[in-house]
C-alpha cells in the first residue's frame, strides 16, 4: 500500500482523548497527486462560491491515505488492534466467520504481516477475562453494532440522549431499576444470560429475545448500561460509573454544539473526505444534525467532478503531501473485507472507487453474482477487483477471483495472491487458490 508522505491529521476530539500508541512511521512516498481538479464536469448540485475544486484522484488518494494501511513488511503507524480502534474511530461487528469475524479483518487490513488474528480480540476487550485490563472500547449503534475507542464516548452523548427520548418510555421502571441492581451486584459485568437467570426470565436463544434481553440492549443504547469487556465471545453489560474512567464521564457533558462539532471532525479524520450523507451514515445521524456539525466544525467544502453533493475536509488537508494516485506493486496488496470503513457503506465506495458491492452471504446460491463471501482488493490508491474467499480448517481457500473493469485477469489475480498469503499468515493457514479469474 503506497503511503503519505505527511499522516492524515488525526481528528480533533475531546480534552480527554489520549495520544494513540503508534510504531514508527511508514516509509514516505514520493508525492504526485494535486487536489485541484482538472475535470471540466462540474457538481450536479450548485456549489457553493468557496467550494475548492479537487480531482477523484485525489479524493481517493486522501480517503485511502486516511486508512494507514501499511505495506505487509511492515513497519505499520499502528502497534496494536488498540491502536487502530483508536485511528479509525469505529469497527464494525459482524459474527460472520467464513474468513473470520468482522473485526479482525478490519485490524489486521491496518496491521503488517507480523500481526495475528488470535491477539486481535485481547486487544479490543482487554477488560475482559482473563485480563481483567482497563477498558480501551465500547460497543454501541449506529444502524448496526459497532466497536468504538472508549475516548470517544462523550462524541456519542447527543445519539444516546436521542434514543432516550424517543424509546426510553418503552422501558418498565420496574424492570430497569432490577437490571441495573443485577449489573451493580456483577464487579466485573454480567452476561445477559446471567441477567435472565437472576430475574427468574425465560432464557434468550439465537434471535428469540427475552424482554430482559430487550430491555438490555436498550439501555446499552440509551447510556444506562455499558459494554467495554467481552469474556470470549459473550459481552458483559455493565454500569458506565463504574467500567469508564471519570474524565471521560464528565466530557460527555460539553455543551451540545462542542459535541456535535467534535464528531464532525472526529468523522473527518477517519473518512478524510464525506458529504453530509457519508456523515449522517457513518454514526447514524439525522440528516440535519450533520449537516449542522460540519457546520460547527468549520470543515473546508469540496466540489468533486460527479457528485451531486459537496464534500467536506478538515481545513488542513488540501495542504498535506499525499501518495500517487493509483495501483501499486502487487506485493503492497490487501483485501478489504465487507465490513470495512472502506467498504461498509456502499454508496460512498461506488462513488469514490467507482466499485459496486453487494454483500451476498444472504442471497440465494443460484442467484450470486459474485460468491458468499467476498472480499475487495486494494491496490494504492484502487480497488481493482474481488474475490471469493473462505477459511476451510486450516486453509484459507480461494475460490474465484473478479477483476474490475480496465485491469487485467492476470494483474489482478497476482494481486490476490500476494493480498491472499499475508491474510493466511495473519490467520495462522495455508492458502489455496482453487478457480481461476474471468476477465470482464
Amino acid at each position: 500500500m503506497t503511503e503519505s508522505k505527511t499522516s492524515p491529521a488525526p481528528a480533533s476530539t475531546p480534552a480527554v482523548r489520549r495520544t494513540p500508541s503508534i510504531s514508527a512511521s511508514p516509509t514516505a512516498t514520493p508525492t504526485s497527486t494535486s487536489p485541484m481538479s482538472t475535470a471540466t464536469t462540474t457538481s450536479k448540485s450548485t456549489p457553493t462560491a468557496s467550494a475548492l475544486p479537487v480531482s477523484i484522484d485525489w479524493v481517493r488518494a486522501v480517503v485511502t491515505g486516511a486508512q494507514r494501511i501499511p505495506a505487509p513488511a511492515g513497519p505499520g503507524p499502528y502497534a496494536d488492534a488498540a491502536a487502530v480502534l483508536r485511528g479509525i474511530g469505529l469497527i464494525q461487528l459482524d459474527p460472520l466467520t467464513r474468513v473470520s469475524t468482522a473485526q479482525r479483518l478490519t485490524t489486521l487490513t491496518r496491521l503488517p504481516r507480523s500481526a495475528r488474528a488470535e491477539e486481535i480480540d485481547s486487544s479490543l476487550w482487554p477488560a475482559g477475562a482473563p485480563l481483567h485490563g482497563t477498558p480501551v472500547s465500547f460497543e454501541a449503534f449506529t444502524k448496526v453494532a459497532c466497536l468504538f475507542p472508549i475516548e470517544d464516548w462523550p462524541l456519542l452523548q447527543l445519539r444516546r440522549e436521542r434514543v432516550r427520548e424517543t424509546y426510553a418510555q418503552r422501558l418498565d421502571p420496574r424492570m430497569r431499576a432490577q437490571i441495573r441492581e443485577v449489573v451493580a451486584a456483577a464487579r466485573n459485568g454480567v452476561q445477559i444470560g446471567g441477567i435472565e437467570a437472576a430475574m427468574g426470565a425465560t432464557r434468550t436463544t439465537g434471535w428469540n429475545w427475552s424482554e430482559i434481553k430487550h430491555a438490555a440492549e436498550l439501555m446499552v443504547r440509551t447510556g444506562e448500561l455499558v459494554i467495554t469487556a467481552r469474556n470470549g465471545i459473550i459481552r458483559l453489560f455493565d454500569l458506565p460509573e463504574r467500567a469508564l474512567p471519570a474524565p471521560i464521564l464528565e466530557a460527555a457533558q460539553l455543551p451540545p454544539e462542542q459535541l456535535r462539532g467534535d464528531l464532525a471532525r472526529r468523522a473527518a479524520g477517519t473518512l478524510a473526505v464525506m458529504t453530509v450523507a457519508d456523515f449522517a451514515h457513518h454514526y447514524h445521524l439525522s440528516t440535519a444534525d450533520a449537516a449542522c456539525g460540519i457546520e460547527l466544525a468549520g470543515l473546508t467544502a469540496l466540489q468533486v467532478p460527479g457528485w451531486k453533493d459537496l464534500g467536506y475536509c478538515l481545513p488542513e488537508l488540501p495542504e498535506q503531501a499525499v501518495a500517487a494516485a493509483g495501483t501499486a506493486p502487487a506485493g503492497q496488496s490487501r483485501l478489504i473485507g465487507p465490513f470495512d470503513p472502506l467498504l461498509r457503506d456502499r454508496g460512498r465506495a461506488r462513488r469514490i472507487f467507482d466499485f459496486d458491492y453487494t454483500f451476498e452471504a444472504y442471497v440465494p446460491k443460484d442467484k450470486r453474482r459474485y460468491g458468499h463471501y467476498v472480499m475487495a482488493v486494494l491496490s494504492g490508491t484502487e480497488l481493482v477487483g474481488r474475490v471469493d474467499l473462505q477459511r476451510v480448517g486450516p486453509v484459507l481457500q480461494i475460490n474465484r477471483v473478479f477483476p474490475e473493469p480496465g485491469h487485467s485477469t492476470r494483474s489482478v489475480t497476482a494481486r490476490v495472491r500476494a493480498a491472499a498469503r499475508t491474510l493466511s499468515t495473519q490467520l495462522g493457514t495455508e492458502m489455496q487458490i482453487l478457480g481461476g479469474g474471468e476477465d470482464r
